[in-house]
């Protein structure tokens, strides 16, 4: 899933929304929950290095010096059939090293049953996610030439634990939900960034996932529309946790959990 980056207004509500999260965001002093602190000290701020970021890396720095190009209808905010170089897409589209592996992290520290990707794009961040445990990941693109790129990607990191699902989320998501036999325990969203498809896929999986798991959400500042919302995920009843890490935002349904909505330095 490919999005357009902001214009001149977007950058000037990021910029406006980083300063808010910076005088706002606290570090592991004010924090009380149990569960949140160990999400601190073991994934946020988790000190080891794993030796399978230096070969995912490397599949990073390939695809940013492929020039070949690729024609695909964009099915995220920009809309309408582009040809872009693969070097373009994995420097405007793929997740950073720091929340691909803090992305990584989590996974392995909640160690899910089922882990479910919204938009692939060439399959970097999925692998890191494949790379962080056992258990099938599935994930869905809608431009079927990166979902070609994807699957290289996995055969040559012999990743045999993903399943790609071809064609639009909105079409597809519904009857995957419907038909799966254990619903995903750990979802990323990374797909198309307005504000009415997040909430469409937020109330879909909140109510496969009954009240168990953890959504992650790429880019919750990256317009007014995903700030608004985050805002409304976040307030949520389902939802008993939240983290804003201005990059990233991760909520939790946890039962054992009174509602708490953190903030957090990263």
């Amino acid at each position: 899933m490919i999005d357009k980056m902001p214009a001149n207004s977007g950058l000037l509500f990021r910029i406006g929304t980083y300063i808010q999260y910076q005088w706002k965001a606290s570090g592991p002093d004010s924090i009380h929950s149990p569960f949140v602190f160990s999400f601190y000290s073991e994934v946020l701020n988790y000190p080891y290095h794993f030796n399978v970021f230096e070969k995912l890396e490397m599949a990073r720095h390939d695809f940013l010096l492929d020039q070949s190009k690729v024609r695909f209808e964009d099915a995220g905010a920009e809309k309408g059939w582009v040809d872009k170089r693969i070097s373009a897409i994995a420097s405007g589209s793929l997740m950073p090293f720091s929340k691909s592996s803090l992305v990584f992290k989590l996974c392995r520290w909640l160690k899910p049953e089922s882990v479910l990707e919204l938009g692939t794009c060439l399959g970097l961040t999925t692998a890191y996610l494949a790379s962080a445990t056992l258990c099938k990941v599935h994930t869905f693109e809608a431009a079927l030439p990166l979902a070609d790129r994807a699957r290289k990607l996995w055969d040559a990191l012999g990743l045999d634990n993903i399943h790609l699902v071809e064609g639009k989320i909105e079409n597809n998501l519904p009857k995957y939900l419907a038909q799966v036999e254990s619903p995903p325990d750990f979802v990323l969203i990374d797909a198309n960034h307005r504000y009415a498809p997040t909430m469409e896929n937020f109330y879909l999986l909140r109510d496969s996932m009954k009240g168990q798991g953890c959504l992650v959400f790429d880019d919750i500042y990256w317009s007014s529309e995903m700030a608004r919302a985050w805002k409304e995920i976040i307030s949520d009843p389902a939802v008993s946790v939240s983290l804003d890490l201005y990059g990233l935002g991760i909520v939790f349904f946890r039962p054992m959990s009174s509602k708490e909505n953190f903030i957090l330095k990263w």
